[in-house]
């Protein structure tokens, strides 16, 4: 007998939109059968899934729990763990999450991913994978040679920032030299390098200049993080990668600059891929003038009305290959407590939205097909980081792992009605489409707004980069 038989839903698979029923057992898709022809199968569960959109379970490559704020490190303030966001996670429909594991000098590096993972362990309703990251200027030789031994083990994704971000925070850029070594040993290996792109001489004189003009309020924000330093940082990056031979996944693409850097890269056929997150593709620089505009930041900057167009053009294009979050998750008090370009926090609550912010957008306002909707919110993750075919599809041998969307509808977000802080950026906004059933690997965690999982289960999934993915742009 099957565990799940999930029937009558219009279901997005690889092959397209079709209506078929979806059996389940020990947590894999084990069939797809054409809903309404004949009995189905008998099921421990059946859900009626008729009416509702049926897609892989979301993932965001792209989330921060646990972590020190740069802009508070003098006082340990701590975004919040994986507890808060997976939880509102599985509510909006993502079933995969991707968190960093901070490399730490004195380390093995595989203690630095044994670490981050004894947090996740217990504590995640989603499943999670852990980037592999580095906030120093150099790398150790000892420490670069240890790469491949841990991508053997199932960690396929590491990270880089190419700019102190602020002039206040704690130092975090890796020189470009080291990020070249990184790059090769990555290359080698099979594995993915995420870089935070922007210029750091770019960025920091300006910061110099916005000072010396007492120009220091968030809206001056998009001058300190501009479009250059996404260009110069970008081009520099995509030049190297195209030296060694490497994929790169350039995250928080902000700016059309960035976005046609990436676009020149692809058409040179080289395995360059880039992140947008759904605020840089809603939002502009004019928001940081509202009341409590620092609620809508994140680095780099939020740009200009023809930058967030380019975004949704670059998605449909498939320049752009993912929509992440950046989530850093607290309350309110913790992400106003600084208000200029010095101290502002980065990253704000926006996992549990992603899911209804992108069908809206992306489905309703922009008409892209239900397929594209999966690829930059499930599917193209899964590719570039390692986990396809068993996350970010609806197929046979797939892990289980779905959100049933009620769509065509009118529901205007609120902070009361969302699981990841006390405030959302999204707030009043009206979406489209709803989630109203979460499943992981065959188990329902969420129904109708309620948790039904009794515990958090996730389980640290291991990488495993195609070879497909690493030499060519192959989504």
């Amino acid at each position: 007998m099957l565990d799940l038989i999930v029937r009558n839903g219009t279901v997005v698979t690889p092959a397209g939109v079709e209506h078929v029923d979806i059996a389940v057992a020990d947590g894999i898709i084990v069939g797809l059968f054409q809903s309404g022809h004949g009995e189905p199968p008998e099921a421990a569960r059946t859900v009626d899934a008729a009416g509702l959109l049926v897609v892989p379970g979301g993932i965001d490559p792209h989330v921060h729990t646990n972590s020190v704020l740069p802009t508070a490190a003098e006082s340990g303030i701590k975004c919040f763990g994986p507890d808060r966001v997976s939880e509102g996670a599985v509510h909006g429909g993502t079933t995969t999450l991707i968190d960093f594991a901070h490399w730490k000098p004195g380390e093995e590096l595989w203690q630095s991913f044994e670490r981050k993972g004894k947090e996740w362990s217990g504590s995640s309703y989603t499943d999670y994978a852990l980037h592999g990251t580095f906030a120093q200027p150099e790398i150790p030789f000892e420490v670069l040679d240890q790469v491949p031994e841990v991508v053997a083990a199932g960690h396929g994704s590491f990270k880089v920032w190419m700019t102190n971000t602020t002039p206040t925070r704690p130092k975090q850029k890796t020189d470009v030299g080291h990020i070249w070594a990184l790059m090769e040993k990555t290359a080698e290996a099979g594995a993915m390098l995420c870089v935070h792109g922007e210029d750091d001489d770019i960025v920091m004189y300006a910061y110099k200049r916005l000072q010396r003009e007492q120009k220091t309020a968030v809206p001056y924000m998009p001058d300190a993080h501009n479009a250059l330093s996404e260009q110069l940082s970008f081009q520099r990056v995509i030049t190297l990668a195209r030296h060694v031979g490497a994929p790169i996944y350039l995250m928080h693409v902000s700016a059309a600059e960035g976005i046609e850097a990436i676009r020149e890269a692809r058409g040179r056929e080289q395995p360059v891929y880039g992140e947008v997150l759904p605020h840089y593709a809603y939002y502009t620089a004019e928001d940081y003038k509202r009341e409590n505009g620092v609620i809508y930041h994140t680095y780099p900057s939020l740009k200009s009305a023809a930058d967030r167009d380019a975004m949704w053009h670059s998605l449909v294009a498939g320049t752009l290959s993912t929509l992440a979050t950046d989530g850093v998750c607290t309350d309110l008090d913790v992400k106003t407590r600084g208000q200029t370009i010095l101290d502002a926090t980065g990253g704000h609550a926006g996992v549990e939205v992603r899911m209804a912010v992108a069908y809206t957008e992306a489905v309703v306002r922009r008409g892209l097909p239900l397929n594209r909707f999966v690829d930059f919110t499930s599917a193209n993750a899964a590719k570039i980081m390692g986990l396809y075919p068993h996350k970010g599809a609806i197929a046979v041998g797939s892990d289980a792992d779905f959100a049933l969307m009620e769509t065509g509808l009118e529901w205007k977000i609120t902070a009361a009605d969302l699981h990841e802080a006390d405030y959302t950026p999204w707030d009043g906004y009206e979406a489209a489409a709803r989630n109203r059933l979460t499943v992981l690997r065959g188990q329902i965690l969420v129904e109708n707004g309620a948790l039904r999982s009794p515990s958090p289960g996730g389980r640290l999934l291991k990488q495993s980069l195609s070879s497909d993915v690493a030499s060519r742009p192959a989504c």
